[in-house]
């Protein structure tokens, strides 16, 4: 530390500069830092790409700047810097300024990369800082807190307002400017500054994405020394499983990083969350289109535009042009990684600043749509400018400070508006309904209820568990709504499992079917009126049931991702998913309760994770254990630890009737796995006598393109999670001589836009572009490598792929990817059909099994209909291979019945189907224009040779969200040789035909 002062010393160069004094006060600047700062903001006579307040660097003779320590200014033109470097100069800077600075681990990634935390403060409130904390905390929950208590802390306590850099990896500028902005708020004397370490506690996160950070670096690098210009490589892999969906993983916090950003937010309790992106020109400060999520605090919303039009104001006042707010995202979705922020009763929001390609400079040439004047756009951006990546820094900074600055300036009104909000949320569910959600803990689903029961704990969300039975009243389920119910076009109606208002008390709970005959009109009202409707019933809640009580001041997320969106045909273009009902894409049953007096039942909190396990009852050699259609049923294959054989048709044992897809299994071997499940068996003397055919554990290849891995990655953490073992290649190598020699199943996700995209690649110009871990380049290729990105599967491999379904593999397709086969001319008689006014936007759909003769269903039997995440396209159509629609069985007379037979065997077949009634097909979010979605194909199986290409329209491996429908896809892997099975002939006709 003696040898860093000393440098520190030596190497600053401190005279006072005249401009702006009293910004700076009296204190020294570093002219040498500052020289560079102006060198690196492009000059143009029209406009201003700086400001006073970051324009200069004060100087110190301790705390060392970031060009002393990483050796160049941030927002110089080809200079990135890597996480360990970053870190590296934040340690440096908590190390030399203790008093004002106090540096915090957040966690690590999944390949083992620190993510960081910075709280800046004056002297006083660091050593208090434990202190502050607490009274953030107390704050937060309003539950016992006097009048006289509450003031007092509004009065002593300080906003926590954390800012965060860096969540997307190509978006670069945000750490550069948070190394130097730690530093100014920790050595300026300014009034500013003072101002803002006094009466704001700001805590800094340089990058968020560490992962994906350290290689957009070495692709930068790479690319330069390649002089491939700023759209070289392409950043296929930034972290483990996620790119840009990292941000999207808020509702489920699956993802490491999303883990470290829920605690950091759960210990500290911030006032406010602040995320740095870059896309639009120059300034955009997030307020957001509507139509806002109904579980944002109108608070929220008002405290969004008041800092957007202050922000708007000191900085269109300093001289910036393109400052502006409104036109850009909705407010909508509940994924984002904010929305962590938004629904525990803190404010999240957002920049977006112009791109700089990196850390590269580019001249401005914006579409005129981008430079138009508008109410939220008086200052537009403009044209014929030089944009560089100091001017992102200097862009993003200056903001960062300005709000700062008004938050310490009325940092009462922040503190009365964070307790408020939580206040507002526990009279909300002292005084209206639904007072509480149950989730049955005797259910179908018991140990998916479980899980999600537990998800909601790690958001914070109190759970509480019966001790006695009780009865109460239930009501259907809240209603995120965006108007009058468009009656033949939205289809919004109770949904298939969880959302039903209710079940008569003597109802199996978790065991319901459904079809058109369940389906009724949603009222319209609001939802407090709505959960008194005739509808409501009694239902009976037992001992060991789960309770989500809303008198707690955390209720927005379980509202929110218990709740059915609808979004209007006429609300602005959805920026995301606009359906997420939990719930129903987990296939769990939850209800309602419109019953006040469920505040007053027994019950006591559950003070540890929800556990289910499964029971083994009887005694005996063979172990009979019912699939139920989950993936916890559907992945026992793989961890029997010995033969699995499966029921091929119903049967009867002991009394008890057991469905198709039965597992039959050794008891001694399989017992504790069952268990561990949360699966029940029985333990019997023999096996049954019903036909029964023996699994043969797959060798499965996930394929991904060097084009994007972003939505492979999602079915990768699946697989990950659930312990199905793969082996990950890339499309490339599917040409190489016996390539998929030693495969059985080929699972190729949802990849860009599929079809001949996969097969020709990026374009051949220029040299190769490789994905390799070298010297220069030492992140790269942890994953996969190649030599070039550029080629995909060629036609090589794509007849490969035939050769490799022809001899009897599988292969499993599942959204754009699902247009390979059919363009490759793997399936004549599937084809997608475009569709010309359909609005199904990342929506909940119920869809209905066609046939229950194929393994893919196992489980889903008993369900006539089930809900399904479905995201616009493909929408795909089964006939003959002339384009038809196929024909009755009249059209078989005359023709040799080995011929029709084996006709009959090589016809693909509906598995699934949306569901024939457009007025009973959505579920949750957008459904505009159903009848062009309604009985369509969800799930088909085509065979080919002695092989099957199972295409899902469907994502039934989506963002972690979708676990009711993993069992889809890992019946078929589990039963990939087992798929054949004709359709009884009576049934051909409805198979082959989306007739309506």
């Amino acid at each position: 530390m003696r040898r860093l002062s000393r440098l520190v010393a030596v190497a600053t160069l401190v005279a006072p500069l005249a401009p702006a004094a009293a910004q700076r006060g009296s204190q020294a600047i570093d002219t040498a830092y500052t020289r560079q700062i102006r060198e690196l903001t492009p000059v143009d006579a029209r406009y201003q790409f700086t400001t006073e307040l970051v324009d200069y660097l004060p100087a110190s003779s301790t705390v060392p700047t970031p060009l002393q320590v990483l050796g160049y200014v941030p927002g110089t033109v080809g200079k990135l810097s890597h996480v360990a470097d970053i870190n590296r100069y934040f340690r440096a800077l908590a190390a030399a300024s203790p008093k004002r600075t106090k540096l915090f681990s957040l966690g690590m990634s999944e390949e083992g990369r620190e993510e960081v935390l910075l709280a800046v403060a004056d002297e006083a409130t660091i050593a208090r800082l434990d202190d502050y904390k607490r009274m953030a905390a107390r704050l937060a929950d309003p539950r016992g807190l006097s009048a006289e208590e509450k003031a007092r802390l509004v009065r002593e306590a300080k906003p926590i307002y954390w800012v965060l850099g860096s969540i997307h990896s190509p978006e670069t500028g945000s750490p550069e400017m948070l190394m130097e902005l730690a530093y100014r708020l920790a050595v300026d004397e300014g009034e500013s500054a003072r101002s803002i370490r006094a009466n704001v506690v700001t805590l800094l996160t340089p990058v968020q994405e560490v992962d994906g950070r350290d290689r957009m670096v070495d692709v930068f690098n790479e690319s330069k020394a390649l002089k491939l210009g700023p759209n070289g490589i392409n950043l296929v892999y930034w972290g483990k499983y996620t790119a840009h969906d990292n941000n999207r993983d808020g509702m489920v916090a699956s993802q490491r990083i999303t883990q470290n950003y829920l605690q950091g937010f759960l210990d500290w309790r911030p006032t406010i969350a602040h995320d740095l992106h870059e896309s639009v020109p120059f300034l955009y400060i997030s307020t957001g289109t509507g139509p806002y999520n109904d579980e944002i605090d109108p608070i929220t919303i008002d405290e969004w535009h008041t800092l957007a039009y202050n922000e708007m104001t000191e900085l269109t006042r300093r001289g910036l042009p393109g400052v502006w707010t409104h036109g850009f995202y909705d407010g909508w979705g509940a994924n984002y990684m904010m929305s962590i922020v938004q629904f525990h009763n803190s404010l999240g929001r957002f920049y977006e600043t112009y791109t700089s390609s990196g850390a590269g400079c580019q001249n401005v040439n914006l579409p005129a749509a981008q430079l138009t004047k508008e109410w939220y756009r008086p200052s537009p951006a403009v044209n014929g400018v030089r944009w560089c990546i100091r001017n992102n820094v200097n862009y993003q900074q200056s903001g960062v400070l300005v709000a700062l600055k008004y938050v310490g300036d009325h940092r009462q009104t922040f503190l009365e508006n964070f307790a408020a909000k939580g206040e507002r949320m526990l009279k909300r569910g002292q005084t209206t309904a639904p007072y509480a959600f149950v989730i049955p803990r005797a259910q179908r689903h018991s140990a998916q209820a479980a899980e999600l029961v537990n998800l909601m704990r790690r958001m914070a969300t109190e759970i509480h568990v019966a001790t006695s039975d009780f009865t109460v009243r239930t009501g259907p389920k809240p209603l995120e709504d965006r108007g009058p119910d468009p009656v033949g076009t939205s289809g919004a109606r109770d949904s298939g499992l969880g959302a039903r208002a209710a079940t008569d008390s003597t109802t199996p709970r978790g065991s319901e079917t459904m079809d058109s005959s369940n389906v009724r009109p949603r009222p319209t009202t609001s939802p407090e009126s709505r959960v008194q409707s005739p509808g409501a019933r009694m239902i009976q809640v037992h001992a060991g049931d789960w309770v989500v009580r809303m008198d707690q001041p955390y209720t927005q997320y379980p509202r929110t991702i218990l709740a059915i969106q609808r979004y209007k045909p006429d609300d602005p273009a959805p920026y995301d998913d606009t359906g997420w009902t939990l719930d129903e894409l987990q296939h769990v049953t939850t209800y309602a309760i419109a019953d006040s007096s469920v505040l007053t039942k027994p019950m006591e909190p559950l003070r540890a994770d929800a556990v289910v396990t499964g029971t083994s009852t009887g005694s005996g050699p063979v172990l009979l254990v019912k699939h139920l259609g989950d993936w916890r049923s559907a992945v026992l294959p793989w961890k029997a630890g010995g033969p699995v054989r499966v029921a091929d048709s119903a049967f009867t044992a002991n009394g008890v009737s057991y469905p198709a897809g039965t597992y039959v299994l050794d008891a001694a071997k399989a017992r504790d796995a069952a268990k561990a499940l949360g699966l029940d068996g029985v333990e019997v003397a023999a096996a049954p006598s019903v036909s029964m055919k023996t699994v043969q554990i797959p060798r499965v290849a996930l394929v991904h393109t060097w084009q994007e891995t972003q939505n492979e990655g999602w079915v990768r953490f699946a697989f990950d999670k659930m312990g199905v073992p793969y082996t990950y290649i890339a499309d490339q190598k599917l040409k190489n001589p016996g390539a998929l020699d030693r495969f059985d199943v080929v699972v190729f996700p949802h990849a860009g836009q599929g079809g001949m995209s996969i097969v020709n690649g990026r374009p051949m110009v220029g040299p190769a572009i490789p994905w390799k871990a070298t010297k220069e380049t030492p992140h790269l290729g942890k994953w996969d490598e190649t030599d070039d990105m550029r080629p995909g599967m060629g036609l090589d491999g794509a007849a490969a792929l035939r050769r490799f379904v022809e001899r009897g593999g599988l292969l499993l397709v599942e959204g754009a990817t699902a247009r390979l086969p059919i363009e490759l001319g793997f399936t004549p008689q599937v084809t997608e059909t475009q569709t010309r006014t359909l609005g199904a936007r990342g929506t909940v759909v119920r869809a209905q099994s066609v046939t229950t003769a194929s393994p893919v269903l196992y489980g889903y039997d008993d369900r006539k209909s089930f809900p399904v995440y479905f995201n616009q396209t493909p929408v795909l159509q089964v006939g003959d291979a002339a384009g038809g629609r196929g024909g009755d069985a009249s059209a078989n007379e005359g023709v040799d019945t080995s011929i029709v037979n084996q006709r009959r065997r090589m016809t693909p077949r509906v598995i699934l189907r949306f569901h024939e009634r457009a007025d009973s097909l959505g579920i949750s979010g957008m459904m505009n224009n159903p009848a062009e979605l309604a009985g369509r194909p969800a799930v088909v199986d085509a065979p080919l040779g002695n092989g099957h290409v199972l295409s899902f329209a469907i994502r039934p491996l989506w963002r972690q969200e979708t676990q009711g429908t993993f069992a889809l896809a890992l019946n078929a892997i589990a039963h990939w040789n087992h798929l054949t099975t004709p359709p009884p002939a009576d049934s051909t006709r409805r198979a082959v035909t989306n007739e309506q």
